[in-house]
C-alpha cells in the first residue's frame, strides 16, 4: 500500500506499508487529509510493481542488506502459507518461495 500527499505540483510518495497494516494507512489519511490542501491517495501496489518501480535501488543493496531482505520475504511468505484462507494467494507465495529455491 503506498500513501501519496497531493501537492500544487502533483503527488509525492509519502510511505509504502504492507497491505496488514491498511487499516492504520487508511486512518493516517483520512487525519491528514482534514488538513491538507490537496488529496491524500491510497494505492494498493503488488510485490512485482514495488519491485519494478525501485529496481534501481534494490540492486544497489549491499549483500548484508539483501540477505536480510531474504529473510523477510520468506518470513512473510510462510505466513501467508500458514495464515491466508485463500488458495490462490497461497499458490502465489508458494511460487515466491520455490523463485527463491526456499521449496522444490
Amino acid at each position: 500500500m503506498q500513501t501519496y500527499l497531493g501537492t500544487a505540483e502533483g503527488r509525492e510518495l509519502l510511505t509504502t506499508c504492507n497491505v496488514a497494516d491498511y487499516s492504520r494507512a487508511v486512518a493516517d489519511a483520512v487525519r491528514m487529509a482534514d488538513r491538507m490542501d490537496y488529496p491524500v491517495t491510497l494505492v494498493p501496489i503488488t510485490a512485482s510493481e514495488f519491485t519494478a518501480k525501485h529496481r534501481e535501488k534494490l540492486d544497489a543493496l549491499d549483500d548484508q542488506t539483501r540477505g536480510r531482505l531474504r529473510q523477510v520475504a520468506i518470513a512473510s511468505m510462510l505466513e501467508v502459507l500458514r495464515d491466508c484462507d485463500e488458495p490462490a494467494t497461497r499458490a502465489e507465495a508458494y511460487g515466491v518461495l520455490q523463485t527463491l529455491g526456499v521449496v522444490k
